[in-house]
């Protein structure tokens, strides 16, 4: 009898096993690295929601692929990670696609498949992103000096800083520049009105991605114009998606904006980033620099000096390019977190897979720019 148990049980495991391996999974997703086209075959992917635990995904050696056998009820969101490559994501809160294939990239060399045009000069997957920043505003006529109230009064409860994070004016202190003002605080109350254009009595982000410090400059620079840029006490990134802090932000009816950082300065340094990737990671180690506080990548070359024999090396001589030789030429970009559509700035492209991205939770983060590069190039 204990003989025809075993047989049965055994019978039973089998079919159990065969059925869990011929299971068509509810989601599959494919990852590959972006360089060299290989297959990725240890990282982590997740399936997430809004405050609910993770859920981890198996990998399947086989068909060389990660998947879900079911999509519990609040999950909208899939997000890979990797030591060596970008964290990337996709969400839709009216269901998940039954697959997903991601391509990733060096954190330094984050790429997207769209342009940006400014005065003739096209930039083309050279953004990195800055995860430690995010960007608020006001959605009224408020004031510079109110507003500024307003917020360093509110992002106390959220365990948030504002008043450490004006990149430039981080950057300033630890390079100890001369031709910066000499400035006690990130955002000092200013006593100009609100049409009078900023001196270079201090040094500002704005909105268009540059400073007001260059006055001669084609651009609105106003107090007005001011960037806001926040970070999380604990120095820690905001998550690309599902972020609660984001979305407590949003529900005050504010402005979140992500940060991205752009990789080029005007001039064509396509076979010249690797060595400002190595002068901008030199520069970070040596000053101990918090990412949390500065823009942690320069579109500039940090401590890079031209050799007197540069002139004879006429195929590969850099052109460096100093900060007002473009007026308009921008060193990070603001995204707004819940645009639905192409952002305006790249109005110059007519993508004939170009297609209206799904409402997202009011708490996505860079998430957003994963969801631009799935719409825009469904088939990457």
């Amino acid at each position: 009898m204990a003989k025809y148990f075993h047989l049965l049980y055994f019978t039973f495991l089998t079919v159990s096993l065969f059925a869990q391996e011929s299971q068509i999974p509810a989601l599959t997703i494919y990852l590959e690295d972006a360089e060299n086209g290989k297959n990725i075959n240890n990282a982590k992917v997740t399936l997430e929601g809004f405050e609910l635990p993770e859920i981890t995904a198996k990998y399947n050696t086989k068909q060389q692929n990660y998947y879900f056998n079911e999509i519990p009820s609040g999950y909208t969101t899939v997000m890979t990670y990797h030591k060596k490559y970008n964290e990337k994501g996709f969400q839709n809160t009216t269901g998940l696609p039954k697959e997903l294939k991601f391509k990733l990239f060096d954190p330094l060399n984050v790429s997207y498949g769209f342009d940006f045009f400014e005065d003739n000069f096209s930039i083309k997957n050279t953004y990195v992103e800055d995860p430690y920043k995010i960007s608020v505003s006001s959605t009224n006529e408020m004031t510079y000096n109110l507003f500024k109230t307003y917020i360093t009064s509110k992002i106390k409860e959220l365990n948030l800083e504002i008043e450490l994070v004006n990149p430039y004016w981080e950057v300033d202190k630890i390079e100890e520049n001369p031709f910066f003002p000499d400035q006690k605080e990130a955002y000092p109350t200013l006593t100009v009105k609100e049409t009078d254009k900023l001196s270079p009595e201090y040094l500002f982000p704005l909105k268009s991605g540059i400073t007001n410090i260059f006055p001669d400059r084609k651009y609105s620079n106003k107090s007005g114009d001011i960037c806001f840029m926040v970070r999380k006490k604990d120095g820690s990134k905001f998550k690309r998606f599902n972020d609660p802090v984001i979305q407590k932000l949003k529900e005050e009816k504010l402005n979140v904006y992500a940060v991205v950082l752009n990789k080029r300065n005007g001039a064509d340094l396509i076979n010249n980033l690797k060595i400002r990737d190595r002068s901008n990671a030199k520069f970070n180690s040596e000053h101990k620099i918090d990412s949390s506080k500065v823009f942690f990548y320069d579109s500039g070359f940090r401590n890079y000096k031209k050799s007197i024999f540069s002139f004879l090396k006429k195929k590969n001589q850099m052109i460096l390019m100093e900060p007002n030789q473009y007026p308009q030429f921008p060193s990070f970009f603001l995204l707004r977190n819940d645009d639905y559509e192409i952002p305006r700035f790249r109005r110059e492209i007519q993508n004939q897979y170009g297609q209206p991205i799904p409402p997202q939770d009011l708490s996505v983060g860079l998430g957003i720019l994963d969801e631009y590069d799935y719409y825009l190039n469904p088939d990457v």
